[in-house]
């Protein structure tokens, strides 16, 4: 071996033993080994859309975590509670059994009572908005909390909308959750601004799709909830590589590999595996991804590519072409994340298996523990219905973890 191969075979023995050293989650990301995580609130907690999202990118993201995820939204919910019972009986028959070590609360779209700001109302939120947070301090004990304001009643990409300025008061009840956050020391995230501000983003560039972030002013759409739960993951300080990795085929060196681990750089081909999967986002969620920072601040997949000749070259991954671009573009960098991959594919699963985890515990919870809480067998359906669960999660981990790819560079033309 001639000593500049020794040197490079040396170079990529460091990088590979480095990134395995980083590739678990990162000290300050909010979430650890073992957590068990409740998202508690109201109609738009219970669509099942921003907390499948923040739990399959978790999952992706960090691979070699495991925790556990439970949604328990009730449509029309209030900090008193609503249909489904009292908040205090909810918290003891929803929350506390799955033990949490984690907790986030968003309420208020149906607190305020859909009316003109009236401070009496306010009063009544803030009152048992301290009660509810009794209870459950009460039923996880050492538990972290994250309060979430509201997200906003879409008033301005709806022109018909019937209820003008009610968004303003529903700040006034965001308000209350930061100050209740900063008194019980917990984390604070508000979906309002950041959903409005792509609206109105997409209002000024003359999107006719703006008002499908909220498409009946209330509910987000799957775009609205990606917003929300790219606010939540950076309050969590989520990273937002997936992976980054800089060559110099000139040379044929890897300078920097993060979160990655580079082998067998020859010839303009070389094994790459990354220690984590990009964001599977889709059409559904195209708004949030064109009028936010989504992409930039969470789904970052990144390779540059430096010392080729001028001309436009050819990227397979396994043998299938993903981009084709000039020299000088792979030298700023491409970010991966946005195109069709093989990691874009097993990470289209990962969520595909995320959704069908959360259905069926939806089903668990309420179609069989409480819409048949007074039979017999009950229990035993439930405890059944909960391995089935598990049997998917184990599914969702196994497909989120690793896989190594062959890569190729093909000079077009």
């Amino acid at each position: 071996m001639s000593t500049r191969l020794g040197k490079r075979a040396i170079l990529a023995a460091f990088v590979c033993a480095f990134c395995v050293g980083i590739a678990s989650a990162e000290p300050y990301f909010f979430l650890k080994d073992g957590d068990s995580v409740v998202f508690y609130g109201d109609s738009i907690t219970e669509q099942r859309l921003y907390t499948t999202y923040v739990e399959a990118f978790v999952v992706m993201r960090y691979p070699k975590l495991d925790v556990d995820f439970s949604a328990r939204g009730v449509g029309g919910d209030t900090t008193w509670g609503g249909w489904m019972g009292a908040s205090e009986l909810r918290v003891k028959r929803d929350v506390k059994p799955e033990k949490p070590t984690v907790i986030t609360i968003m309420l208020g779209m149906n607190d305020a009572g859909y009316v003109p700001y009236d401070p009496k109302i306010l009063a009544t939120y803030q009152e048992w908005y301290g009660k509810l947070m009794g209870w459950m301090q009460a039923a996880a004990p050492g538990a972290r909390f994250t309060l979430i304001g509201t997200s906003p009643y879409d008033e301005f990409a709806h022109p018909e909308a019937e209820r003008k300025g009610y968004n303003d008061t529903l700040l006034k009840y965001v308000d209350h959750v930061k100050w209740r956050a900063d008194q019980h020391h917990a984390g604070f995230v508000d979906f309002n601004e950041p959903v409005v501000k792509a609206i109105k983003a997409a209002l000024a560039a003359n999107d006719p799709k703006a008002n499908t972030f909220v498409p009946d002013t209330i509910h987000p759409a799957p775009s609205g909830q990606l917003v929300m739960a790219a606010e939540l993951l950076k309050e969590w300080n989520a990273t937002g590589v997936v992976s980054s990795v800089v060559l110099d085929l000139a040379s044929g060196t890897v300078l920097q590999s993060e979160n990655a681990c580079v082998r067998e750089l020859k010839d303009f081909a070389w094994t790459q595996k990354d220690n984590a999967l990009p964001f599977p986002t889709n059409a559904d969620m195209e708004l949030a991804v064109k009028y936010t920072d989504f992409t930039d601040a969470l789904n970052r997949q990144m390779l540059t590519v430096r010392g080729l000749q001028p001309g436009k070259y050819r990227l397979e991954i396994d043998g299938k072409t993903v981009a084709e671009l000039p020299a000088e573009e792979w030298a700023k960098g491409v970010n991966l994340a946005v195109l069709d991959t093989p990691m874009r594919a097993q990470a289209d699963q990962v969520l595909a298996r995320t959704v069908k985890r959360n259905d069926a515990l939806f089903n668990r919870w309420r179609n069989v523990e409480f819409s048949m809480s007074d039979y017999h067998a009950t229990k035993r359906a439930a405890a059944s219905l909960r391995k089935i669960e598990k049997e998917i999660q184990r599914e969702q981990h196994r497909l989120a973890q690793p896989k190594a790819h062959a890569y190729k560079l093909v000079k077009a033309g």
